[in-house]
């Protein structure tokens, strides 16, 4: 398993013509384009990943509902180095379009983009929905997936010209809905899908820092930050080091089964499949905050990779995987120790 170090901006484009009038009445939701993608995207989605840094053989993307009509998923690849990405309902200009937020933090330097969905069609066993930026479109970047039977494919390209003539791919996911569950008690909580708006973005998209794109450097000015957001959690992990660990860069993994037991034997199945966050904890750090976490049982894994194939392996150092609970809407603690050598 690979773990992505760098942060990835995550705006994307599908090039298949569509016919929007494949897609089939959902009761109470015929007049929102695309409404079928917010139950197609969520769930654990696990595989591999090609990007502009190469080729990535495991990455998650942990989709679940936040709300009846907003379903979001985040990476964290270390201290300020994350990606969120929700999908959701919101009003614009007068109407009912499911958007996208993307971003996050990248070092001190806050980023938060829009894109409204433009083209959505269903064919059999087949899904494809296009996201465009909300005010540059298709000309500037654009978001698709596409989805079958249990796979989704995830393409990204993005702008560095401020012309999408000859787009540049930055990233294709492709992975299985692994862990479809994990998002249950989230979906019958909120009787999730709905047609209820998540947020109104109409008239948001004024004095932009870019004319041509719906993009947000402030996080004050991000018209639906993170404060805005229900349901979703913060985490603080303190990591209790020895000697050997002192100064050294650890990797933490957040997953809903045991990684490493008391004995330091790790489970290969657990690692592969229940893994829903892979963060790098750099050398002068003794805690983490893992923040957008859905409320849920966890269990949380610290390491010194030796062997550098980036999962607790025969002669790492590790802690054992320790289980927290995390409440709805809370600020969180915990503390993992490194105190085992994985045989």
């Amino acid at each position: 398993m690979k773990i992505l170090f760098n942060l990835l901006l995550l705006v994307s484009c599908f090039l298949y013509a569509c016919d929007d009038s494949e897609i089939p009445e959902t009761p109470g939701a015929q007049e929102i384009l695309g409404f079928d993608l917010l139950t197609d995207i969520t769930g654990h989605w696990v595989g591999s990943n090609q990007t502009a840094f190469g080729l990535f053989d495991w990455f998650a993307f942990d989709f679940r509902p936040i709300s009846g009509s907003h379903s979001h998923s985040i990476y964290e690849g270390a201290t300020n180095q994350n990606i969120i990405n929700s999908v959701f309902v919101a009003d614009v200009d007068g109407e009912q379009r499911i958007v996208a937020r993307n971003g996050g933090w990248l070092g001190s330097q806050y980023r938060a983009t829009y894109f409204v969905l433009d083209i959505a069609s269903k064919n059999g066993d087949e899904s494809f929905y296009r996201l465009v930026d909300a005010i540059g479109r298709e000309n500037r970047a654009f978001v698709e997936f596409r989805f079958k039977q249990d796979s989704m494919f995830f393409d990204a390209y993005k702008d560095n010209s401020g012309r999408l003539d000859l787009p540049e791919l930055h990233m294709s996911f492709k992975g299985a809905n692994r862990n479809s569950e994990y998002a249950s008690n989230a979906i019958e909580l909120f009787d999730f899908p709905s047609t209820v708006s998540e947020v109104n973005l109409t008239d948001a998209f004024d004095n932009l820092v870019d004319p041509d794109s719906a993009l947000f450097l402030e996080e004050a000015d991000d018209p639906f930050p993170k404060s805005d957001h229900g349901y979703v959690s913060d985490l603080t992990i303190d990591i209790i080091r020895d000697a050997d660990t002192e100064n050294q860069g650890l990797f933490l993994f957040i997953s809903k089964e045991a990684l490493v037991s008391s004995e330091g034997i790790p489970n290969v199945d657990n690692i592969d499949n229940s893994v829903i966050r892979t963060i790098q904890i750099r050398n002068a750090e003794s805690n983490y905050v893992a923040t957008y976490l859905h409320p849920d049982d966890y269990y949380l894994t610290v390491f010194m990779d030796n062997d550098n194939n980036g999962f607790p392996s025969t002669g790492d150092r590790s802690s054992e995987s320790v289980f927290k609970q995390v409440r709805a809407e809370s600020v969180e603690e915990a503390s993992v120790e490194l105190s085992l050598m994985v045989e």
